[in-house]
């Protein structure tokens, strides 16, 4: 039986290393898709793609944009029915340059409720032995955050569009600058990566039989992560921080459902 994977922003970075693993592991009778905002970026990265081995092909899916993700379940489920693997990996870039107030709304809108959406539309379409997999950040745990801010991001009590409305306040807050009133960290990462593990955590509450969980890819040299880091010596090129984060998908991932993994190992949530 074929095996069908979507990986989302895979025409560059990290998530074009998910797309070179998998490929190595996949065959001519499996699928791969790259889900890009860009189709002609996607056609590109195939073309950079050495060693084609699955059927690959662009999936047009905008992550700040629901209709898109809607439409690119529709046309997977009408030639696949079930997919095997989903990472939702797409985000969008911030710079330590720019003011959070004018780069917060494109940030959230796409790495948070694009997670939202993907999770929302796509998790029904994951096989009973696939994995839904959100690429987060160690930054996603409480313990990042004021103890007052806790509360928003209780998944026991707080549906995903609960969340995803915590994400949307936040955002006003900090156009507002108020967030600091709020007790929000200075880093716009912060909140918003919490916020997709929260999603994951609430999303494998409701859905306790799907393997869906979040991963933390230590730090990868990629355009989006260098602004911040002054020191790349010890990171990882996207093709390896890939590696591992596929190998969990190679092993039982179902002791992952629900959590934040790093490296095979369990984050703290609070």
């Amino acid at each position: 039986m074929s095996r069908i994977a979507i990986i989302t922003g895979a025409n560059q970075g990290l998530g074009f290393g998910f797309v070179q693993n998998i490929n190595e592991q996949f065959t001519e009778e499996d699928f791969i898709y790259l889900a890009v905002r860009r189709p002609e970026a996607g056609k590109e990265a195939i073309q950079n793609l050495k060693n084609i081995k699955a059927k690959i092909s662009v999936l047009y899916l905008d992550m700040s944009n629901e209709s898109t993700i809607e439409e690119a379940k529709k046309e997977i489920a009408e030639k696949h029915k079930k997919v095997d693997i989903i990472i939702s990996n797409a985000a969008a870039r911030i710079s330590p340059t720019v003011a959070n107030k004018d780069q917060v709304e494109n940030f959230i809108r796409t790495n948070n409720t694009g997670t939202y959406y993907m999770i929302k539309h796509f998790l029904p379409l994951i096989k009973e032995n696939g994995s839904f997999v959100v690429v987060a950040s160690a930054f996603g745990s409480l313990i990042h955050l004021k103890t007052c801010l806790h509360k928003e991001f209780d998944y026991e009590s707080k549906t995903m569009e609960e969340i995803n409305h915590v994400m949307n306040k936040y955002v006003e807050q900090v156009k507002a600058e108020k967030d600091k009133e709020f007790g929000w960290p200075e880093w716009i990462n912060i909140p918003s990566k919490v916020g997709q593990v929260a999603l994951v955590k609430r999303a494998h509450k409701e859905n306790p039989n799907t393997n869906i969980f979040s991963v933390c890819p230590g730090l990868v040299d990629t355009d989006a992560s260098r602004p911040f880091f002054n020191n790349m010596n010890e990171a990882q090129t996207p093709y390896e921080a890939a590696s591992h984060i596929v190998d969990l998908l190679n092993n039982n991932t179902a002791n992952y459902a629900g959590k934040l993994i790093q490296f095979g190992k369990e984050l703290p949530w609070n």
